[in-house]
């Protein structure tokens, strides 16, 4: 029996001793999911939404043994192209069942000032239908090792610790949700003993949580049949109230740079009671670490419609940067139009709370800085130190963290420098 596929973008075929047996389903690697096939049939799932309704299906099994689309060896050859990149660094930090290597990458950028960088946590795939969170976790990779401000940002100012394939096996064996020994690693974590794959993420996480920079965001990627894009909100009755105004927040920011695109915090709510429960990652997060991390599940569209995975991983680290109040990682917007004349507007909102936005024009190619300053002179956050083109730019600034009062911010272009003064109230 031989499987193969058409080409690595098109439509995928099945060969059984030579012969054409079907032509299973539209498979855009870069962009739709195999399991997103039956969008139609929803199931109430509790904590846990994740899943394929009918596994019964040629479609569901079709998709299963080209391994959804991403399989362990695609895997490997991404890890080694990443590997290219100064700011990576690809370790093995534990084994499968089946002896299986699990990757661990470390993004951050070394060679920037030292301090202590803001850790954050993501892994994906730990059900192998559910591609749609490889999709998405490859294009925050592709954002944090590209040259844009987000990924400088965030390169300089954090530590990106990712497990793009946390359960390789089931992606080999063409499970659905189960490792190799037919458990589901996402609510495997009260079993005594857990899993082996459940064993080497939680030495991850204590060995992390053990440095001096500890974990500050945990993210776990999936894809839900409800075809909606969302988190899963832990209540506050399960929680506490300040850990539900930590997701609130979080939530509310990765919404704000995807309008439309994300569900509120309200859509799908989880932990309604005390004591939560124990079985997931976040349980151990939680018991362990209570407000000190903020970890939660996020769920992409598993169905036909699924998309946008650059848009939503640019929101996700947008509202990372937000969060951990990284100055200046947002984005920046850019009207390529030459202007009149170098000008440099008074900021908006102002008075602010805790974000506002800055914009300025350059007539010319320059280089170009852009920083904040207090009543006392301090540079407290440097927004733009790149060269710029002509044009108009609007930058966002989070102030997250700084008390109430007056703060200025200076534009330097070439011999053009001009200073605002703007206030924040709390």
């Amino acid at each position: 029996m031989e499987f193969w596929s058409l080409d690595s973008k098109g439509l995928r075929v099945i060969r059984i001793g030579g012969n054409v047996v079907s032509l299973l389903f539209f498979l855009l690697i870069s962009n739709t999911s195999a399991a997103q096939l039956r969008p139609e049939v929803l199931a109430d799932f509790g904590d846990d939404p994740c899943g394929y309704p009918d596994t019964t299906t040629l479609e569901f099994k079709s998709a299963a043994l080209l391994n959804w689309g991403y399989s362990y060896d695609s895997l490997k050859a991404d890890l080694a192209r990443w590997s290219l990149s100064p700011f990576v660094r690809v370790d093995s930090v534990g084994a499968t069942v089946q002896n299986r290597a699990m990757y661990m990458m470390t993004i951050q950028d070394t060679t920037s000032l030292p301090f202590t960088r803001k850790r954050v946590w993501i892994h994906t795939r730990t059900h192998p239908n559910e591609v749609q969170s490889t999709w998405v976790t490859n294009e925050i990779i592709k954002l944090l090792l590209s040259n844009s401000l987000v990924g400088r940002k965030l390169r300089d100012s954090c530590i990106f610790n990712i497990m793009p394939m946390y359960n390789p096996d089931g992606v080999e064996l063409a499970r659905p949700r189960e490792n190799a020994n037919g458990i589901d690693l996402e609510s495997n974590w009260s079993a005594n003993p857990p899993q082996p794959e459940v064993q080497v993420l939680r030495r991850v996480f204590t060995q992390l949580m053990s440095q001096p920079n500890p974990i500050r965001i945990a993210l776990n990627m999936h894809s839900a049949l409800a075809c909606r894009r969302y988190f899963v909100y832990h209540a506050a009755s399960g929680t506490s109230n300040l850990f539900a105004t930590m997701q609130q927040q979080y939530i509310g920011f990765v919404r704000s740079h995807f309008p439309g695109g994300i569900e509120p915090h309200t859509y799908f709510v989880s932990w309604t009671n005390n004591p939560p429960p124990t079985v997931y990652p976040e349980s151990w997060f939680w018991y362990n670490h209570r407000e000190a991390v903020l970890a939660n599940t996020y769920e992409d569209k598993n169905c036909t419609s699924a998309g946008g995975f650059d848009s939503t991983a640019l929101a996700i680290l947008q509202g990372i940067g937000d969060y951990l109040n990284i100055s200046g990682a947002t984005s920046v917007s850019h009207s390529p139009e030459t202007p009149r004349a170098f000008s440099l507007g008074q900021n908006y909102p102002n008075p602010f709370n805790p974000s506002t936005t800055i914009e300025f024009s350059l007539l010319t190619k320059d280089f170009v800085s852009l920083d904040i300053y207090d009543v006392l002179g301090e540079k407290i956050a440097s927004l733009i130190s790149e060269s710029l083109n002509a044009g108009t730019y609007t930058v966002k600034w989070i102030a997250e963290g700084l008390a109430s009062g007056m703060y200025f911010y200076r534009l330097r272009s070439g011999d053009f420098v001009s200073v605002k003064r703007m206030v924040m109230l709390r």
